[in-house]
């Protein structure tokens, strides 16, 4: 089985520097233009099915995939976005000026340390690979995913080795680019991560 996994097309809380986490905000004029790329890039992948976070950031990106696709989309909470506690819905630059130093380690993705009455990113694998090993035990296939940035980066942070010295942030997607990974007998290999080239013409939010 095959995993073409997304993150999701750029939101205006991406736009505005807001900590969304699992919060929401509408997909921007820029995000619609990410998930036309997103479906020319992907015009020859055969899903046989879309799942998607519940968040309408991810399912706007994940239901304008499927119709492209031809193809059925679904929704799991395991695909959510990291849990950000307390800081969700505030400004980036605001929560940082508070405590740098303690923000910096939330959101750069030391794997270990979470926000008050958040998760880590070691918390966010746990849920993820439940669903990947839940699919992966499923016929051979094409699923596409959608997820969000910190989710996603955890996940391949994972995949690569799982080093707890080490930054999830490093493995950052873009909003629309996308990973490819493999489940072999409910084994998951990464086969590339990061894939952004559809994505070179197209003004791109920092966070």
């Amino acid at each position: 089985m095959r995993f073409i996994v997304v993150r999701h097309a750029e939101s205006q809380g991406n736009r505005d520097g807001i900590i969304q986490g699992q919060l929401d905000s509408p997909v921007t004029a820029d995000g619609h233009r990410q998930i036309a790329a997103l479906m020319a890039t992907l015009k020859d992948c055969a899903f046989s099915h879309i799942v998607s976070s519940p968040a309408g950031r991810a399912m706007t990106t994940a239901q304008a995939l499927a119709a492209h696709c031809h193809c059925t989309v679904s929704s799991d909470d395991r695909l959510c976005e990291q849990h950000f506690g307390c800081y969700q819905g505030q400004p980036y630059h605001q929560v940082f000026s508070c405590d740098p130093d303690g923000v910096k380690r939330i959101f750069t993705g030391v794997p270990t340390v979470a926000a008050p009455q958040g998760e880590s990113a070691m918390q966010v694998v746990q849920r993820l690979l439940s669903f990947f090993g839940e699919y992966a035990l499923g016929e051979s296939a094409t699923v596409g995913v959608v997820t969000h940035s910190h989710a996603l980066q955890s996940l391949i942070w994972h995949l690569q080795g799982a080093n707890p010295r080490e930054e999830t942030g490093k493995y950052g997607h873009l909003n629309c680019g996308y990973s490819i990974i493999d489940a072999t007998d409910g084994e998951l290999a990464l086969q590339h991560w990061g894939i952004a080239t559809h994505l070179r013409a197209l003004r791109q939010s920092p966070i």
